[in-house]
């Protein structure tokens, strides 16, 4: 079975379930009657049939949670096959030295990618934390990346600066690493871009 099959049976699946819960609570309107002869009985049921819809609605957004994370992973192997695919990552090692405010990235001449940092961002960097800036496609060759980091050097002054690197895209997944280490013996940030 093909990946767009397993996509569109997944959609379709996706889409029984949410017109299947919308028939569950219409069904559930009919049958509730909160006035009338019989209030505390009709009352009684009414929160017997809420309670046991609410845990069918509870089953059914985890099934569509989980289909819709089967869907997402289907759609990113069938956009970006591990042959061609291309990942770009930043990491931040301590960021005593530099406060990251943005990063640009270049492919082979052409602007691929820009990010802002918040301050959430940078704190996940510095403990750690490895974002993934890019996802794409490339053929098998020579290839040039840049990136131009922005932010807040030593001193508290504007820092501009910018890694360059060719690299050699073979045959299955590249994996590309923008680093930013600080350097105590010049105390300054070192801006580096390593291939896995």
């Amino acid at each position: 079975m093909g990946k767009r099959t397993k996509m569109v049976i997944v959609a379709r699946t996706l889409g029984l379930i949410l017109a299947l819960l919308f028939s569950i609570c219409s069904a559930a309107e009919t049958r509730i009657d909160f006035a009338g002869e019989g209030q505390a009985q009709s009352s009684a049921q009414a929160l017997g049939t809420v309670q046991t819809l609410s845990t069918e609605i509870q089953a059914l957004k985890h099934r569509v949670v989980s289909l819709n994370k089967d869907l997402r992973l289907m759609e990113e192997e069938l956009l970006f096959p591990s042959s061609t695919q291309c990942s770009v990552f930043v990491s931040l090692d301590i960021g005593q030295y530099f406060t990251l405010e943005s990063i640009k990235l270049k492919l082979d001449g052409k602007t691929v990618a820009s990010h802002l940092y918040s301050v959430k961002q940078r704190d996940a960097l510095a403990r750690g934390g490895i974002q993934r800036l890019h996802l794409t496609n490339l053929n098998e060759g020579l290839h040039t990346v840049s990136a131009f980091f922005t932010g807040i050097g030593p001193n508290g002054r504007p820092y501009k600066r910018a890694a360059t690197m060719e690299f050699n895209k073979g045959k299955g997944s590249q994996y590309l690493e923008l680093a930013i280490v600080d350097d105590m013996a010049k105390q300054e940030p070192v801006f580096s871009i390593k291939q896995w």
